[in-house]
This record gives structure tokens, sequence and C-alpha cells, in this order.
């Protein structure tokens, strides 16, 4: 079998979209790839694994590998992408890749999770399965040799030599590995094979250039193509794996391209140019601005807020990157500014000028055209990214978890990607999105004008619109690890992605006022008081009929259906534990000086155990679906997202909201007979619908 040894990392889009067509770019793709019934989410009744004399001391992330290697695949080759610690409740959460004659499978993704007394609380996994099992994992590698791939062969580019692997046959005896008939296809017919697919033409294909990259161990190997007529960045091309649905291994080719309305990272069939998977990984001082809690001009008046940055999260302030201080709408944690023309360069943008003293009090008249006020949207988009950053960093999303940031402080992870921010962006109407890359790599948002009503209004003004697109990248770098972005990509994860997105935005503009007889709706201001989905939020089944069974509708086919279905079930929960433990205005955590402040914050009972519980019923379910998304497997379903959320309860509580748990989703038939039979790689099947809860409760 030929190949080229190159390891690749991976990103992805979704988009904040109406159910109407003329949002979708014209290039538009839904995503697709192998379903893979096999992948399993499982929380294991045995406490320990391993040959370790003391667990409450060993390190989590040893304990994790000698769990996968022991007792899950003892013939399995893998590296560890991700791993990191959750402070408030002492969970480490390690993410696998497996490896497969020296080259990542793209789609086998395995994590545990590993509670503070060393125990295994869950693991998902989608490894490969092999033919044939062995007591221990062994090397079956040949000598290295050097493989001559011609590049670009038609266009006579030079042969560019990488590095490649001989394979045994007694490697293959593992593995059913599609060793095709032919050559591999050369990195230039891979793409445009894929140019082809989606309706892009390389005229001039001799002005491709092609620079090899490697890490310095040799590790990570790829090309990068650069002068691709559609390309905004240069191309990155390498191989891998990817399993298929009958569980066999297809050699690919690994594309990721970076364009004006999409940035798609594809699996390409490398002996025939098919593609197998498409992922897009775009989802579809003093400011006056709209504050926390009031979501758009119809629900509330702009205010003056002085200094507005959590201390914990931005201990030096929003507008601080490393030595270096900005008076413009620059921070660590978002470059925000006007993009009018639609452009993707966006560094010499224009930014308000808050001065010397960081004054961002700009006139706001929305009888005017959107353009006019350009500096006041700019400001809210500003403060908006700012203070979801601050919030969701107090509940887990810091910089071990790959959270947006330019300087990381020596924190871990992966700085440089404070997120890039467009207000009034000229490439679109009616619409908003959020790029996510992989740890290291800027998020990006475009927030448009909408047109449905005169004078138009704008998007960067409700901030339920900016926290759904923000929202797209905490579950997206939070599901499967930082450096995995292509675990909500299709089916019912894709449609999480978006229920997340709209499930957070509508908790936190509810006040103490406001029960669970209110309805919400999404986008109603931008769109004209017509809310962008089908039912509006509401415990009333009257108002919002939506159950499990709904997914099976065609009208629910689509990621943004679907995940409408799982807001509400959040929804319900959410209002359950407000019932049960009221409610606090203060969405943000005390610090640890303020011990009368933590108890009045947190339940008495976590400090004693010194873990962090929130006491109040909003603050503890936002902070157990953030804790979900880091148990939970890659490509998780409803039932595993549900099965995650019950157990972040129990690590953080002892179980003590089971009951109201439950009966959220069993409501509306995700109970504890709800499953799903028949899948399809889309999203598709039967779902059995159940509305009990387990007897104990």
């Amino acid at each position: 079998m030929k190949q080229i040894r190159l390891l690749v990392f991976t990103w992805s889009f979704l988009t904040f979209s109406l159910a109407t067509s003329h949002n979708l770019s014209p290039g538009h793709r839904e995503n697709f790839g192998p379903e893979l019934n096999h992948r399993r989410y499982e929380a294991p009744s045995i406490i320990h694994y391993g040959t370790f004399s003391d667990f409450s001391t060993a390190d989590p992330q040893e304990i994790a590998i000698d769990f996968v290697s022991t007792k899950l695949h003892p013939i399995a080759k893998f590296i560890v992408k991700d791993s990191y610690k959750s402070d408030h409740n002492g969970v480490t959460h390690v993410y696998f890749k497996q490896v497969v004659n020296d080259l990542i499978v793209a789609n086998a993704d395995l994590n545990v999770n590993v509670d503070r007394f060393g125990r295994i609380i869950s693991y998902g996994d989608s490894f490969v399965i092999p033919r044939s099992k062995k007591t221990s994992a062994q090397e079956f590698f040949g000598n290295s040799y050097r493989t001559q791939i011609i590049l670009g062969n038609d266009a006579g580019v030079d042969s560019v030599l990488l590095p490649g692997r001989h394979v045994t046959s007694e490697e293959e005896s593992y593995y059913h590995i599609n060793d095709q008939v032919g050559e591999v296809i050369s990195p230039g017919k891979a793409l445009e094979s894929f140019a082809h697919f989606i309706n892009k033409e390389i005229p001039h294909p001799e002005k491709i250039e092609y620079m090899e990259y490697s890490s310095l161990d040799g590790s990570d190997q790829a090309l990068f193509l650069s002068n691709v007529p559609f390309a905004l960045s240069d191309v990155r091309m390498s191989q891998s794996y990817i399993q298929l649905d009958d569980q066999s291994l297809q050699l690919t080719w690994d594309i990721q391209v970076e364009m004006e309305d999409n940035w798609y990272n594809a699996q390409l069939n490398a002996y025939t140019g098919d593609v197998i998977s498409l992922i897009d990984w775009v989802s579809d001082a003093t400011y006056n601005v709209f504050p926390l809690g009031v979501n758009d001009p119809s629900d509330g008046k702009r205010e003056l807020l002085e200094d507005p940055y959590d201390i914990v999260a931005s201990p030096s302030g929003w507008h601080t990157q490393g030595k270096k201080n900005f008076t413009k709408t620059v921070g660590n944690n978002v470059y925000a500014h006007e993009n009018l023309k639609g452009k993707h360069d966006w560094e010499d943008n224009y930014r308000p000028e808050g001065g010397d003293l960081l004054v961002f009090d700009f006139p706001l008249d929305l009888t005017q055209s959107p353009k006019t006020y350009i500096d006041a949207s700019v400001t809210n988009l500003f403060y908006w990214n700012n203070l979801i950053h601050d919030l969701f960093y107090r509940y887990g999303f810091d910089e071990v978890a790959g959270n947006f940031q330019q300087d990381n402080h020596g924190k871990g992870g992966k700085g440089k990607d404070a997120v890039i921010a467009n207000a009034q962006d000229g490439s679109g109407f009616n619409n908003a999105n959020f790029a996510t890359p992989p740890d290291g790599k800027n998020g990006k948002m475009r927030m448009y004008v909408w047109d449905v009503v005169n004078p138009w209004r704008d998007g960067d003004l409700e901030s339920g619109i900016i926290i759904h697109e923000y929202a797209h990248g905490i579950s997206t770098r939070l599901t499967g690890g930082p450096a995995n972005s292509n675990c909500l990509g299709w089916g019912e994860a894709g449609g999480m992605g978006e229920g997340w997105g709209d499930f957070f935005a509508t908790i936190l503009r509810i006040n103490s006022t406001i029960d669970r007889t209110k309805n919400f709706g999404m986008g109603d201001w931008a769109n004209g008081g017509e809310g962008i989905r089908k039912y509006m939020y509401s415990t009333s089944l009257k108002t919002n009929p939506e159950t499990f069974s709904y997914l099976d509708k065609p009208g629910y086919w689509g990621v943004h259906a679907k995940g409408a279905v799982w807001a509400e079930l959040l929804y319900e929960v959410y209002w359950n534990l407000v019932d049960k433990h009221g409610f606090t205005s203060e969405w943000f955590p005390p610090t640890d000086n303020h011990p009368t402040s933590l108890a009045k914050w947190y339940s008495e009972k976590s400090l004693e155990k010194k873990i962090k519980t929130p006491k109040h019923g909003n603050t503890l379910a936002l902070q157990l679906v953030v804790d979900a998304m880091k148990l939970q497997p890659c490509r998780p379903s409803f039932i595993d997202a549900r099965n995650a959320i019950i157990q972040a309860d129990e690590i953080l509580t002892d179980g003590e909201n089971s009951c109201e748990i439950w009966r959220g989703f069993a409501k509306r038939g995700v109970g504890l007979k709800a499953k799903v039979i028949g899948s399809t790689p889309w999203g598709g099947g039967i779902r059995k619908e159940s509305y009990t809860v387990p007897e104990k409760l």
C-alpha cells in the first residue's frame, strides 16, 4: 500500500440560520460522513483499572492511558491529543486519536473522564474494532523508506519526497484496510477533485506552489498549497485513514480549505478522489451597551457600564494583550471592527476609539440606517464577546479547555486565537456565523444586517444572536477536546451544536421576575418580531409540542430544526432546577478571597468537599451543561448528551438533581428507554420515545 506519513488536525464551521434556503451561501454543502454505529458512551460501574497502587495520587492521564491500552484496545496504537482538568469538580478529561500504519484515523476518537479520586467515571469510544484480538500492543512497522510522490503531475510540478512506511501483512491482519487497485492520486489531482465537488475551478494549476512541512520530531507532516484561486489561505493537505460504516479503513487525502463563506475539512478517497466526509467549520473601560439580561432594543435600554470585566477571566482588563495596551475595540479576547465591504482582510478595519479614558459612549438612532451607528454596534459586539468569554471562563471554558485568547498567560492551552468579530459584515444579510478551528487558531464571527424590516436592523444589537454564535466555539472545543473541531458536524450532534446556542441565549436573558410560564423566541427583534424557529421555547406542550420523535419528520432533517428540539429539552431541565433551587441574578461566581460571598453562591456542602457546586438553579443548569460537554463523546447523540448531563450532576452534587433532570428529558420523550432504530449518517432513523424515568427516582 502506498501512502504518505502525514498527521493532521481538524476544525469546524457551524451556522446561525433561518429555515429559508436563501440564507445559505452559494457554495454551501451539507456536512456528512460515516455514521459509525459501533461508537458508544459508557459510565462503567468498575471503579479502578490498571496497576496503580494508589489511584488518588496517580497521574489521571496515565490512568486513562492504562485503561485504554489494557482494557479497551490492547492492540491499538493511539496518541493523546488533549488532556486537562476542570478545577471546580476535579475531573480530568483525556482525548485520544487512533493511529494505524503510523497514520491518524480521522474519525476514530476516544475520550476518558477520570475523577479526582483516580476513578474512571465514563468514556466515549469510536476506535476501529480489529478483526482479531491480541493480548498486547505490538509494533509491526518495517524499516522507514522514502516514497516518491508526484505533486501536480499534470501541471509539471517537481516531485517531492515524503517519508513513508512499509505495511506488513501482519499489520493488515488486524484491520480491514481497503487496498484498492491502482496508484494513490497526487495532491494536485485530489485538489482538482475537491474543487469539482464544490463547483470551483482551477484555471491555472501550473501556478499552484507546494511546500512540504514537518514538525521537529516528524510527527506532523503536511503539504501546503498556495495560489489556489478559491482559497483565502494556503490549502493544507495530508494523508490519514477514515473508518467506514463497515469498520473498514480507507486511505484518504485530508484537505483543509478556508474560503470566503466556508471553511472545509474534507476526506477524499486517496485512489479515486471521491469525497467521503465533509465538514464545514462555519456555523452558518466604559461601554454604552445592552447589558447582560437585556436581549435587544425592545427588551430594555443601553447602560453605561464601567470596567465590566471579570478579574479572574480577564485579569488585565479587556484592552490589553501581553504588554500591549489598546484604546480601540481590541484586546486579549476579541478583535471587534466593522466589515461593511464584506472583505476577508480585517486587521486594518475601522474600530471605535475610546481615548485614554477608554470611554466607548456613542449615539444610537434606530430610525436611521445601521451604518450610521456603526460605533455603537461595534462597541456592543466587543462588550458581548468579552462578557461571554469571561462568563464561560468561570464555568470551565478556560485556557486548558481551549478558550479564545491571544495570550494565555502561561496557564496552558494554545494562545493566539482571540475571536475576530466582524460587525455589519457586508458579505450577507439576515444571518450570522462562527468559524471554530482547533485551539490556537482564531475563531471568526460574522454578524450581518437584517433587511426584513425598514429601517434595517443590526444583528450586533441582539445579544441572543451573538451568544448563539459564540456558543458554537464553546461546544465545538469542549466536545472531543480542543484539538478536534469535527465532533459536531451533522445529525443529532450537529443539531445540538445549534441547540446549545439557543439555550444559552435564552437563559441568559431571564431575570428574577420571570417564571416557567414565560415563552421566548430566537432572533425576534432582528427578524422584525417573528422568531426564526418554528416554535417559541416554552414549558407548555401546547405552545411548543416538539418531542424526540419530531426529529423523524421531514422538516427536522436539518441541524437547526434538530437543535430547536434539543434546546427545548434543556429548557425543561432548566426550569426544573430553578423551581427546586431558586434563581440568582449573579451569574458570575465570586472570587476565592471572599469567603462570605462563596457561601452565598456555592452550596456549603460542596465547599466542605473542596469542590464548587452552584447553589441556585440557573447557575447550576449552566454549569452542568458545560461540564457535560467535556464528558460526552465525539459525535454525541441526544441520549449520549443526556447521560453526560446526568453524570455531570452525579459528579457535582452526588446525583441530588437526577430526578429533575430525568423528568425534564422524559417530558418530551427522551426518557429511560428512548432509542433510535436504524440510524443513518445524516441523523435519520426511527426514534422510539420514552416517558419513563429510573425506578429509583
